[in-house]
């Protein structure tokens, strides 16, 4: 396990302010960036303004997939390479990448033949038997096997299967992996500036947020990885004046299995927005969503609204025998896409989820769209572009087959990830930390220490959101034990009450959106 220890990496960028490469966004595409460049032997910096995954990358639909609705849209070349690294991610991550069965109902005869064809396409477009194939199944095996869908309405199904994952813990890997292979990584510190030599952009201006102090950064390049912030970066480029990003909202609801008690996922084809939902079986939830509204430019936060909640409550009470209502939602999540501009004349349901890597004039290099599926493929389409415009000797990529910690033994994901064997170890060493903090969640004083000692907490979101992720499991449950959990970080950060209540207070200001009133 690394030493990440925050102070200590601050003081290594102040003694070591020239790298190759400075990644700025901490999502899942900046620290697979900071990963594979970092593993083809260059000197990285990987800067994040808040928390690694704070923005879209925690709050996505929990499915690694190739993306069946594309085919609608016969965006085959995006669903083929989706498809891939799908594959990619299930071997480099089995602890945290499992294969799900999802099921599709269907209507008529009509809608049975349609979705066994499009499925049959996407099992030909996976080349691989990692996935079970798609196959029919009668009414009785559908009545059978998802007991309290309402059957009435269908005359069968079609299963097939695709990837279900814990987005915030793989992104607490990869980022663990790229400081393994000698990656500058830190969160909380803010681009506020670009440097600039001859025109050409050379480093950044960093603002340590928790300090106030500022310092500066050289490289032979920058990449702006920031998602749907990238904007607000290339504002800082005087040269930047176009669009490069789309918001789009995903809402999505958490309700008790009990309105699902099924391994499988069901998978809605039409949604009256004209989308695909998902009911997803995660973490001993049930994970309902998406929607897709599109937000004004410039959007960087995603509240859930009304309109959406209801949608999702609706298209559900279509499929389940016992609908759910708002009193029984535990939590809900919004995420914002960062759709490339290349389609924003277009529905956010219609925009290509492909990614578009740019350089400006003055060489800062900028990646928008994609999906977390692909992050990797994004990634080292970046280096190598880092690479081309840097005029380096090209390095071959290494994350193709690059072990993200972990193996397949483990349930549910497996407790801190890729960091498991060490949680397990540093519990034997302090029995006196398994003591539950609350009684509806399982949190202990353990996995609160050494997410902040281990994992670089700062704040009760790092840890009650993103280190452990009982924020998106029950919101009103988190909020109760927030006080103990503030309590026990401000000893380990040696901090004072003063902190502890502004914590409180900043944690319950942004955990409001996680509830529905």
């Amino acid at each position: 396990m690394n030493d990440l220890q925050r102070d200590r990496i601050l003081d290594e960028l102040r003694g070591h302010d020239r790298y190759d490469l400075i990644v700025i966004g901490g999502g899942a595409t900046g620290a697979g960036i900071a990963l594979d460049a970092a593993s083809r032997g260059y000197r990285v910096a990987l800067l994040e303004r808040e928390d690694f995954g704070s923005g879209t990358s925690s709050k996505s639909s929990k499915l690694v997939h190739g993306g069946v609705r594309y085919l609608a849209n016969a965006e085959f070349s995006l669903v083929r390479e989706a498809l891939k690294e799908r594959s990619i991610l299930l071997n480099n991550a089995p602890h945290l990448v499992k294969p799900l069965s999802f099921i599709i109902p269907a209507k008529n005869i009509y809608e049975h033949i349609k979705y066994r064809a499009g499925l049959w396409l996407y099992d030909r477009l996976a080349s691989d038997r990692q996935f079970a194939p798609s196959r029919a199944m009668d009414l009785s095996e559908l009545r059978a096997t998802l007991r309290t869908l309402r059957s009435d309405a269908f005359t069968g199904a079609v299963k097939y299967s695709d990837g279900l994952f814990d987005d915030t813990r793989l992104l607490w890997d990869i980022v663990n992996k790229a400081a393994n292979h000698g990656a500058t990584v830190v969160n909380y510190c803010q681009v506020v500036g670009l440097i600039k030599q001859g025109g050409r952009v050379s480093g950044v201006e960093v603002l340590d947020k928790e300090s106030g102090d500022s310092f500066s950064l050289h490289a032979d390049a920058v990449i702006n990885a920031t998602g749907a912030w990238s904007d607000e970066i290339g504002a800082l480029d005087s040269e930047h004046d176009e669009q490069t990003v789309v918001p789009s909202q995903g809402t999505h609801i958490v309700i008790s299995r009990d309105f699902f008690p099924s391994d499988d996922g069901l998978l809605i084809p039409r949604t009256k927005d004209g989308r695909v939902m998902f009911v997803i079986p995660w973490h001993g939830k049930v994970v309902i969503g998406t929607t897709d509204e599109k937000l004004p430019a410039g959007t960087t936060n995603a509240v859930p609204k009304e309109q959406e909640i209801d949608l999702i409550l609706a298209t559900a009470s279509d499929y389940l025998q016992t609908p759910p209502t708002r009193r029984d939602i535990n939590a809900c999540f919004a995420g914002i896409r960062p759709l490339s501009a290349a389609g924003a004349g277009a529905k956010t349901a219609k925009i290509s989820r492909e990614h578009a890597i740019e350089v400006s004039h003055s060489g800062l290099l900028t990646i928008s769209g994609g999906k977390w599926t692909t992050y990797r493929l994004m990634a080292e389409q970046c280096v190598d572009a880092f690479e081309k415009l840097t005029e380096k000797p090209h390095r071959p990529c290494a994350t193709t087959t690059l072990k993200l910690g972990g193996d397949a033994n483990t349930d549910d994901f497996g407790q801190f990830g890729g960091n498991r064997d060490a949680f397990t170890a540093f519990m034997q060493d302090n029995p006196a930390y398994a003591s539950a903090l609350s009684p509806e969640l399982e949190l202990t004083t353990g996995e609160v220490i050494f997410a902040v000692r281990y994992e670089m907490a700062r704040t009760l979101m790092d840890v009650l959101a993103r280190r452990t992720r009982m924020l998106f499991l029950d919101a009103n449950a988190t909020a109760n034990a927030a006080p103990r959990v503030a309590e026990l970080m401000r000893d380990e950060l040696h901090q004072g009450t003063e902190w502890q209540e502004s914590q409180l207070q900043e944690f319950a200001q942004q955990a409001a959106s996680f509830t529905v009133s």
